[in-house]
C-alpha cells in the first residue's frame, strides 16, 4: 500500500485512527453514566418499599420470597441474554448469587430493626472495605486524595441524619454490618467476573440461580404469604432486577472500587427527591451534606493498576 502523497492525506489519516478510541470512550462514558443513574435511583427504592411492607406487618422472609422470586421472572425479559456457561462457570456464578442472595436477606431484615436511613449510612462504608481489598490484591492504587474524599463523603451522609429519630438495636447493626461484609465480597469478586461474561448473562444466571433455591428451600416453609406482601415484593423484584443489571454494566466499566464510590450518591439522592417531590424541609446541614458527598465522590478518583502485556518473539522468524 503506497504512503500518503502528502502532509494533509497523512494527517487526516491519523487523525481518523485517533478519532475512533476518542468515540469509544465517551460513549462508555454515557454507558456508564447512564447506568449508575439507574443503579442509583432503582437501589434507592428498595428500602422504603421494605418499610411500606414492614407498616403493612409483613414478615421479611415473605417479602425476601416474593422479591427474588418475581426478580428471576423479570430478569430474562430485561436483559434479553442467555448462554450456556458451562458447570464450572456456573459453580462461579452460583458463588456470586448466593452473595448477592445473603447481601439482600440481610439488609432486609436488618431494616426490621433500624430505620432505612440509618441502613443506607452503613451500607455507606462499603466502598473502604472493597477499596482496601483491590488495594490488597494489586487491583488498585489508593492516594491520600481518595480517602480525603471518602471522608467527605461518609461526613456528608453522617450530616444527613436526624440522629434524634434514630432507632439503635444491636440486631440490625449486627445484620447490616454482615451484609457490608458479603456485599464487599461480592463487588470485588464480581469485578473479575465481569471481564469474562457480560454483565446481562451474569445477571440473568445469578436471579435464575436465586430464584431456583428461594422456591425450592424457602417457599415450601413459608406458609401462606399475604397479597401485600406479592404486591411490594412485586415492586422490590422489579427494582432490584433494574439496578443489579445496570450496577454490573457500570462496574464492568468503572472498576468495584470506583462504582462503590459513586453510590454514595444514593443517600444526597433521598434527600433531594423528599425535598422535591415529598416537599420536605431541607435542613440547612442536610445541604451541606449534600455538598460534601458531590464533592467527595468527585475527589475519591482511584488509580487503576494496570498489568504490562508482555509480547514473545520467535528466534529467527521471518520480517516481513
Amino acid at each position: 500500500m503506497s504512503p500518503p502523497q502528502n502532509s494533509t492525506e497523512a494527517s487526516t489519516a491519523v487523525s481518523s485512527t485517533e478519532e475512533k478510541p476518542k468515540s469509544k470512550l465517551e460513549s462508555s462514558k454515557l454507558v456508564s453514566s447512564m447506568c449508575v443513574v439507574v443503579a442509583i435511583l432503582s437501589a434507592s427504592i428498595e428500602p422504603i418499599v421494605v418499610k411500606l411492607g414492614y407498616e403493612q406487618n409483613l414478615l421479611p422472609l415473605h417479602l425476601l420470597i416474593v422479591k427474588t422470586i418475581i426478580g428471576s421472572m423479570l430478569i430474562l425479559p430485561l436483559t434479553r441474554t442467555y448462554r450456556w456457561v458451562g458447570f464450572k462457570n456456573l459453580a462461579r456464578i452460583s458463588f456470586l448469587a448466593m452473595l448477592l442472595l445473603s447481601t439482600s436477606a440481610l439488609s432486609i431484615f436488618a431494616l426490621k430493626h433500624i430505620s432505612a436511613v440509618l441502613v443506607i449510612t452503613i451500607i455507606t462504608t462499603t466502598p473502604a472495605f472493597v477499596a482496601i481489598i483491590n488495594q490488597i490484591i494489586g487491583r488498585d492504587e489508593l492516594t491520600p486524595k481518595f480517602w480525603a474524599g471518602f471522608v467527605l463523603c461518609f461526613t456528608g451522609v453522617c450530616l444527613g441524619l436526624d440522629w434524634s429519630t434514630l432507632s439503635m438495636s444491636l440486631v440490625g447493626f449486627s445484620l447490616i454490618f454482615c451484609a457490608v461484609c458479603t456485599s464487599t465480597t461480592y463487588r470485588v469478586t464480581m469485578e473479575a467476573a465481569a471481564k469474562r461474561f457480560s454483565p446481562a448473562l451474569i445477571s440473568t444466571y445469578m436471579f435464575f440461580i436465586n430464584g431456583a433455591f428461594v422456591a425450592a428451600f424457602l417457599y415450601p416453609f413459608a406458609g401462606k404469604i399475604p397479597d401485600g406482601a406479592w404486591h411490594i415484593g412485586a415492586w422490590m423484584g422489579l427494582a432490584s432486577a433494574c439496578a443489579n443489571v445496570a450496577f454490573l454494566f457500570a462496574l464492568s466499566i468503572l472498576g468495584s472500587t470506583r462504582i462503590s464510590i459513586i453510590n454514595i450518591l444514593q443517600r444526597p439522592a433521598i434527600i433531594i427527591a423528599a425535598a422535591l417531590i415529598l416537599r420536605e424541609p431541607l435542613t440547612l446541614f442536610q445541604g451541606l451534606g449534600v455538598v460534601l458527598v458531590l464533592v467527595g465522590v468527585q475527589m475519591a478518583q482511584v488509580k487503576r493498576k494496570i498489568k504490562p502485556v508482555t509480547v514473545s518473539v520467535t528466534v529467527g522468524e521471518k520480517q516481513g
